[in-house]
């Protein structure tokens, strides 16, 4: 049964509002800037700064393939989606504690703390992103999807950059570091869940369910099946491995341009901003552009960005350019996982997509987390610029496969109507 307009209208309106309150805190806490010169300003080295994409890609996605499998069973899931959501502030709170209280600890037990409860706290995230992207897939119409997308994504990232200017005027107040860094901690889990209530609103019908059988061999199967696929995923999961670069951006980036132009860390903050910026104005045009010409489009645009963004990390030799580079960062964050959720969603077979929106991003997570989490050593033995001109000629390959290769997904309305 199509789903009545005004519900679908409605359940977005719900649904954006509590990406608002989480785009408030994921700025606190982006790994954008943020949490890298946080690092930095607690002694860590590039090699040290590696664990971030390390641990953010195999927490963020390597649970989302049980995260599906233990709600496979469930045909209503809006209270799974609200209690993760509810719960997932609490190791914020924790690190606001720990650094807003108390005398100061060695840097290494600092930064180990950090890196434990972040990841805890990604890991966390991470096992419900399949099943909530599932759920607003499940609250919208099929032919709105992209666009419903881009609009939570835009006010997601509006708020962000409003978070970004909070964080600029915590960041250079009179508190010390590292209790200012604490207070955005602390803003950023009590956001986290009084967002999570604006679910409750959202009216979910019944939808298709999977019986559970042994999770780790469930988890194998879906894997086994995505690789087994004909339908343009390998191509897919192919330019996934090659734009790994997009973390020299996101992680290392910020902290060279720190030193490059003389930057204060209150900066990062504005970078951060100036990122939400791009990911806010990118969201609703690609949404556009999924729903009307294909999502296989939206990963050109996520390609192209990351592309410009690096070459401008690169050769940008003005201090406007740590700017230009943020608006490029948000721009491919957003289109790479707007084009990540709706391929994901189109390339899967099943009524029940929960499984391949889990296992698509496992199955490249761990190549990732290598490559990424080892640019961290290889940027401290030859600079960041050489690094990051091999990121950009493995860019321009994906570029290729995103341009020639890669074919609208069967299931989706673009490939449906190719196939007429």
């Amino acid at each position: 049964m199509t789903l009545p307009l005004e519900r679908h209208w409605k359940n977005v309106a719900w649904a954006l509002c509590v990406e608002a309150f989480w785009g408030l805190s994921l700025a606190l806490i982006s790994v954008v800037a943020i949490v890298p010169v946080f690092l930095s300003h607690l002694g860590a080295s590039n090699t040290v700064l590696g664990a971030l994409p390390a641990v953010w890609t195999l927490m963020a996605y390597l649970p989302g393939a049980l995260g599906s499998h233990f709600t496979s069973h469930l045909p209503l899931r809006k209270q799974a989606v609200f209690l993760f959501h509810a719960a997932a502030g609490i190791p914020w709170v924790l690190a606001a504690f720990w650094f807003g209280m108390g005398a100061r600890r060695s840097p290494g037990l600092d930064i180990t703390v950090f890196l434990v409860l972040w990841g805890a706290a990604w890991g966390f995230m991470g096992l419900f992103i399949p099943v909530w992207i599932n759920f607003i897939g499940k609250v919208t119409r099929p032919e709105l999807r992209a666009t419903s997308f881009g609009i939570i994504f835009f006010f997601q990232t509006l708020m962000g950059v409003i978070g970004g200017w909070i964080a600029n005027r915590i960041l250079s107040s009179a508190l010390p570091f590292p209790q200012n860094y604490a207070l955005g901690f602390l803003v950023a889990g009590i956001a986290m869940t009084a967002g999570a209530f604006f679910f409750l609103p959202v009216v979910e019908d019944p939808g298709a369910t999977v019986p559970q059988g042994q999770a780790v061999a469930t988890v194998i199967r879906h894997m086994r099946e995505v690789l087994s696929d004909r339908g343009g995923v390998r191509v897919y999961l192919a330019i996934v491995l090659l734009t790994v670069g997009g973390w020299l951006l996101i992680s290392y980036y910020p902290v060279f341009a720190e030193r490059r132009f003389g930057l204060r860390a209150r900066d990062s903050a504005i970078f951060t901003a100036v990122c939400m910026a791009g990911q806010m104005i990118g969201s609703v045009l690609t949404g556009i552009v999924g729903d009307r010409f294909g999502y296989a489009k939206v990963s050109i645009v996520s390609v192209v960005s990351l592309t410009i963004g690096l070459a401008v990390a690169i050769w940008g030799s003005h201090p406007a350019s740590y700017y230009v580079t943020a608006f490029a960062t948000g721009l491919y964050i957003v289109t790479d996982r707007l084009a990540q959720f709706n391929l994901s969603m189109a390339f899967c077979p099943h009524e029940d997509n929960t499984a391949w929106l889990g296992a698509i991003p496992a199955i490249t997570a761990p190549v990732v987390a290598l490559v990424a989490g080892s640019g961290g050593s290889f940027i401290d033995r030859f600079g960041f610029s050489s690094v990051a001109c091999v990121g950009l000629a493995v860019s321009v390959a994906a570029l290729y496969l995103a341009l020639f290769r890669l074919r609208e997904p069967a299931y989706s309305l673009a490939g449906r109507g190719k196939a007429t």
